[in-house]
């Protein structure tokens, strides 16, 4: 029986996913509606399983994994089919690593394959097309899972019974037992991995959010309520409370009570609503609090519809739930690609249509030929033939476009090599640097042989460049597109960038050049795109690294690809606490006037003029007021 409310859950969930897809920074946190469904999955996987065993003693494992492909497999073939397709019309840096990312996809790894990759739905640079299956990886390791489960289960029970530790009510409900305390134990260890991950910071925010380990807690918690919900005695007790509250209402028939599923419902949708606007991937709390506050209340309104037998649920929802699988797969290929083709809101119609279409088409011919159903279009019949041809023919369209796609690919992103181009520009101009002061200081010892020996000899080492009032800029890649620009523009600058460079280096980095005394009487920290450890910490070291006499500017990065404040925040409040601190606020500037980085992976802006142009002007008049300001002592 169909359980009312579930297809309004349904639709609410896709639709805020959506919404975080297509306008992240109007709803950071969307992706919290695959929480939702995480439980709904786990809940009526059980509840139809425990149905099964109820009805015929077992469970028919191959009709069961039979029904799960003809209703998941057809839908990724024909995505990825249209993904390789697509891939050849837009920017060549989709191509890049992309059949790494089929495998991924049509093995069902993709979660492991993100975090492997430091991915996100920010991810670095270039966004994977495929990235979204992440959710069906999990959601096919729990399929694998249960089974494997309830088979062993009876086997526990059965020694269990023979020792005699099973009570006297039965052999199910003692199995049932088992079910619920293993999945509650499951769930827990799974909430705990990842409260200790996000505390400790033991892994990365990409295995926090993609793993099997910390995200599994939602599928067991749906399916230990599943469980719960099987049981008889725990579902007539729970219809004992509902006719009680009818008896105690009284004179309003029980109304009070039929309005509990909506009251869980509509809890539900504002909490995760006002979650989705507050919360985002990287803040902590979306872990340590938006994920089991959604999941408990996704439970609650669960089981209160399991009894909402009078709850009227518009039909049009019912019928658009019937697609919401078919538009989540379909819709971010074409999201992403045709994104990357314009940026005028012309796009979100093409979006749309194209994800329209294609839903349909899987719906109704596709899927259909799968199921091995007869299909008749403009009198046109599909034979009995086409699901062996189907099925047989689209790994092998795959695995031609995948090798297709493979020689057509670059070995690095454009902006990769931008950036390893860049780099040994820098790497040249620094060895010109050092090579032509190393010849001034050859010809001062050639002089000196002829001057008398009372004069004092001041022999200038390689790279020693820096005269009284200079400034030292020490980067990360985001420097390497403006250096020569800044360098130009702002007097006695020098930029010293590197690729990769994290912040958490950026202490050795400043006691390897006052070591080679290359180093200016202001320095300049634009680090933070990258760091593993925590800022603070980096920060600190930072200081520590600094000479006397020294003065520091700090430069808040930014980062529109995940909105990262952690570092920028940690700036602030070291440049309130020290007086020979300067605070370059670009993360803010930045974060007021988006279009510095229209037409950018979010972090570097290289080739943009009037972007160059704003960053040298904050940039010069933090180098000035750090001037006046004191030195470390």
């Amino acid at each position: 029986m169909r359980i009312k409310g579930l297809d309004s859950l349904r639709v609410f969930s896709i639709l805020i996913i959506l919404i975080y897809h297509f306008f992240g920074n109007f709803m950071p946190a969307g992706f919290l509606g695959v929480n939702i469904l995480f439980v709904m999955s786990g809940f009526l996987i059980m509840r139809n399983f425990l149905r099964e065993i109820d009805r015929s003693g077992g469970i028919d494992i191959r009709t069961f994994y039979h029904k799960r492909f003809v209703r998941i497999m057809p839908a990724i073939l024909l995505m990825v089919i249209i993904g390789l397709i697509l891939v050849n019309f837009v920017n060549k840096d989709y191509m890049q690593g992309l059949a790494r990312q089929v495998g991924a996809t049509v093995s069902f790894t993709t979660n492991w394959f993100e975090i492997v990759n430091g991915g996100s739905y920010e991810a670095q640079f270039i966004k994977h097309i495929f990235l979204h299956t992440w959710f069906l990886s999990l959601e096919i390791h729990f399929y694998i899972l249960i089974p494997i489960i309830l088979i062993i289960t009876p086997v526990v029970h059965r020694k269990l019974e023979n020792k005699g530790l099973t009570g006297a009510s039965g052999v199910s409900i003692d199995m049932q037992y088992i079910l619920k305390v293993l999945f509650i134990g499951l769930a827990l260890i799974s909430y705990a991995t990842l409260y200790i991950s996000v505390i400790l910071g033991v892994f990365s925010t990409a295995f926090n959010y993609f793993s099997d380990f910390t995200r599994m807690g939602s599928l067991f918690l749906g399916a230990a309520a599943g469980t719960y919900m099987s049981d008889k005695k725990i579902a007539e007790k729970i219809a004992s409370y509902k006719n009680a509250a009818a008896e105690h209402d009284g004179a309003s028939g029980g109304r009070w009570f039929k309005l509990n599923p909506m009251i869980a419902l509509a809890t539900l949708l504002i909490v995760t609503l006002i979650l989705s606007f507050l919360l985002s991937y990287t803040d902590k709390t979306t872990y340590l609090m938006g994920f089991i506050v959604v999941d408990l209340l996704t439970v609650a309104a669960i089981v209160q519809c399991c009894f909402a037998e009078d709850l009227k649920e518009p039909k049009f929802l019912s019928a658009i739930s019937n697609y919401t699988y078919g538009v989540y797969i379909f819709h971010w290929p074409f999201l992403i690609m045709i994104s990357s083709l314009t940026e005028s809101p012309v796009k979100y119609p093409i979006i749309i249509a194209l994800t329209g279409l294609t839903v349909l088409f899987n719906q109704k011919i596709w899927e259909p030929i799968f199921r091995g159903e007869k299909i008749e279009i403009n009198k046109i019949s599909i034979g009995e033939l086409a699901p062996k041809v189907v099925m047989l023919s689209s790994p092998l369209i795959i695995i031609a476009l995948t090798i297709l796609v493979g020689f057509k690919a670059p070995n690095m992103l454009s902006l990769e090599k931008q950036i390893w181009e860049k780099s040994v520009s820098n790497d040249v101009q620094a060895i010109s640097a050092d090579r032509e002061n190393l010849n001034k200081s050859i010809s001062k010892v050639s002089d000196y042989r002829l001057a008398t020996r009372s004069e004092k000899l001041i022999i200038n080492m390689p790279a020693d460049l820096h005269a009284e009032g200079s400034t030292t800029l020490i980067g990360d890649s985001v420097m390497l597109g403006p250096k020569s620009y800044l360098e130009e523009n702002i007097p006695n600058l020098v930029v010293d960038a590197e690729g990769n460079r994290l912040l958490d280096s950026g202490a050795e980095v400043i006691e390897n050049m006052a070591k080679q005394n290359e180093l200016g009487e202001i320095i300049v920290i634009a680090l933070g795109t990258n760091k593993i450890g925590d800022a603070n910490e980096c920060l600190k070291k930072i200081l520590d690294a600094t000479p006397k006499g020294k003065k520091i500017v700090l430069v808040a990065p930014y980062n529109g690809r995940d909105n990262k404040t952690d570092v920028a925040e940690a700036m602030r409040k070291i440049a309130k606490k020290y007086k020979y601190v300067t605070l370059m606020d670009w993360q803010k500037y930045a974060s007021e006037n988006p279009d510095l980085y229209k037409g950018t992976d979010g972090i570097h802006f290289y080739g943009h003029m009037d972007t160059y142009a704003e960053y040298q002007g904050k940039l010069l008049k933090a180098i000035n007021k750090a001037a006046e300001s004191k030195a470390v002592k």
